[in-house]
């Protein structure tokens, strides 16, 4: 009895997670869609909860989920289509793909020069795995003037700390 009133207060709590809310925000008022963005998660069913939410919120929206070589694919009008990883690099580069969800799979060896905004919807406690998340759009040949970068944490949280701790440890660096 216990464990199902658990269960279903998670499920009730997922219909209004803010930080959900936060990235429709930017992605809707703040024309980060339109600017090209990418989210980054540490975990493929934290991007693949987002996609399936986003699908609904921007139904003609392809939205790219960029994680292991046999999970990848492209989420649209709330169908999943399993797709290659160099398939979605070659829609990102051509201009096809404004949406891309990704787990650190997506950190490390990517020109995403066309996109011009990050989500950190977790952060990792790694702070070069941050920088790398970053590397991906700021790089020679960004397409911006600028980017711009948005952190996710809980205030109060670990990941409030973790961020404080991140943030002390790239200004060392």
């Amino acid at each position: 009895d216990l464990l199902q009133r658990v269960i279903a207060a998670l499920e009730a709590s997922k219909a209004s997670d803010p930080k959900y809310a936060v990235v429709v925000k930017c992605l809707r008022e703040r024309d980060w869609l339109g600017l090209g963005c990418i989210i980054f998660s540490q975990y493929r069913d934290s991007v693949w909860w987002l996609a399936q939410q986003l699908t609904a919120e921007f139904p003609n929206e392809p939205i790219g989920l960029y994680s292991g070589p046999t999970t990848s694919g492209l989420m649209q009008g709330g169908e999943w289509k399993s797709t290659s990883r160099e398939h979605l690099k070659e829609m990102v580069r051509r201009g096809d793909l404004r949406l891309l969800l990704g787990t650190d799979a997506a950190s490390e060896g990517l020109n995403l020069q066309r996109l011009a905004r990050l989500i950190n919807l977790d952060l990792p406690w790694n702070p070069t795995r941050l920088e790398q998340r970053k590397g991906r759009i700021q790089r020679i040949g960004q397409q911006h003037s600028r980017i711009e970068i948005y952190n996710m944490r809980y205030k109060g949280s670990v990941e409030d700390r973790v961020h404080e701790l991140l943030s002390s440890r790239l200004q060392s660096i």
